[in-house]
This record gives C-alpha cells, structure tokens and sequence, in this order.
C-alpha cells in the first residue's frame, strides 16, 4: 500500500479536530427539598475549549448566573463574556426562570486555570460553583 493511500484511509477513519463532537456538561440548578440550600450540582467541572456546559434548571428559579471577574485576564474575560448568550450584564446570563430553561455556553480559548461562578439571584445560600479549564 503506497504511503499515499494509507493516508487516504488514515483521514477517512479520523475526522478532523473540528468534526469530533464537543463534550456537554451538564450543570444542574437546584433548590434541596428543605428549601434552604440551592446548589449547582456538579459544584465543579473540567471543561476544554470547545467543550460545552449547560445549565438546567431543575428547581428553584429564577436563576441569574454570574461568572467572577476579580481573577480574570482581560482577554479571558472579554472571551468569556462574548460567550454567554443573551447576556444580562457583563459576565452575566439571561434569567433562567422555570424548571427545564437552558443555558448553554460553548468554552472559548481561555487560559488554564479556574473560573468561579455563582447565582446572584441566591448569593444569600451561597450558591457557587468552578469551571476548571484545561
């Protein structure tokens, strides 16, 4: 077999980065039972740009998520805040408000490291979480 016709056979059994599916996180929004706890659950997630995560709401809404700003580059800011769709303020999504509402945020080439989040409509119950780019 000539060295061009493997390769042939190599790029149609590989597909391109491109063509590869993302990975999906799901994140859920939570309100616990006792009503006094909301949490995002996983608390903490690895992603890679590229990768997607999805926040849904499961109870407790109305939620508006909020990443932190204090520890970002500003390049890794305005690329995360260009990410979020429907935003309702620097770094801020649009109001999640029923059960099954959806946020979906594709990562951006971003630096490695952490990337706090919290629901700023439930600051009072602590309710925050970590992305971990790799």
């Amino acid at each position: 077999m000539t060295r061009e016709v493997q390769l042939l056979c190599l790029a149609l059994v590989v597909p391109p980065a491109a063509a590869r599916a993302q990975r999906v996180h799901e994140i859920r929004l939570e309100r616990v039972a006792d009503g006094t706890t909301y949490r995002f659950r996983p608390a903490e997630v690895q992603v890679s740009p590229g990768d997607a995560v999805e926040f849904v709401v499961v109870s407790g809404g109305p939620y508006v998520i909020e990443f932190e700003a204090a520890d970002l580059r500003p390049g890794d800011r305005a690329a995360l805040d260009a990410a979020i769709p429907e935003p309702s303020g620097e770094l801020r999504s649009p109001v999640l408000r029923t059960p099954g509402s959806r946020l979906r945020i594709v990562i951006p080439p971003l630096s490695s490291g952490t990337y706090r989040f919290r629901a700023l409509t439930h600051v009072a119950y602590r309710m925050a979480g970590r992305l971990v780019v790799r």
